[in-house]
């Protein structure tokens, strides 16, 4: 009996440890994507925004993580990345725009150095 309850002992002491094995390692390997933004992705917007603000799903690190906002031409309509207190989202002030497509490009570190990028475009109609 005694060695049954040890048995049984040692299973729960290894699921345990396998447990938090598997815990450490998806949390050392959290990489860095956009859960949602402002405007978002694909959206039309009436009114141009005066800023983007892209929110990511894990911690980023603030020197290496970049937000731009370009036109359809390819310039550059966005200022300086702004991060948050949070470390999870950057805002970036947008020069008044036109009505036109908009599209932000994202690049990001997290916070164990690895590095994802995207892209994503919204729409401003009706605007001067």
């Amino acid at each position: 009996m005694a060695d049954m309850t040890r048995v049984r002992q040692l299973a729960l002491r290894s699921s345990l440890a396998c447990f938090a094995i598997m815990m450490s390692a998806s949390a050392a390997l959290a990489h860095c994507f956009p859960d949602r933004s402002t405007p978002s992705a694909a959206s039309v917007v009436s009114t141009p925004p005066s800023q983007v603000a892209v929110h990511f799903d894990n911690a980023f690190n603030p020197a290496s993580t970049t937000v731009r906002v370009l036109n359809e031409n390819g310039d550059v309509v966005s200022g300086a990345d702004a991060p948050s207190s949070d470390d999870r989202t950057l805002t970036v002030p947008l020069k008044p725009i036109p009505s036109g497509q908009y599209f932000v490009k994202w690049r990001a570190t997290s916070q164990d150095g690895d590095h994802t990028m995207g892209a994503y475009s919204f729409t401003v109609k009706g605007a001067p």
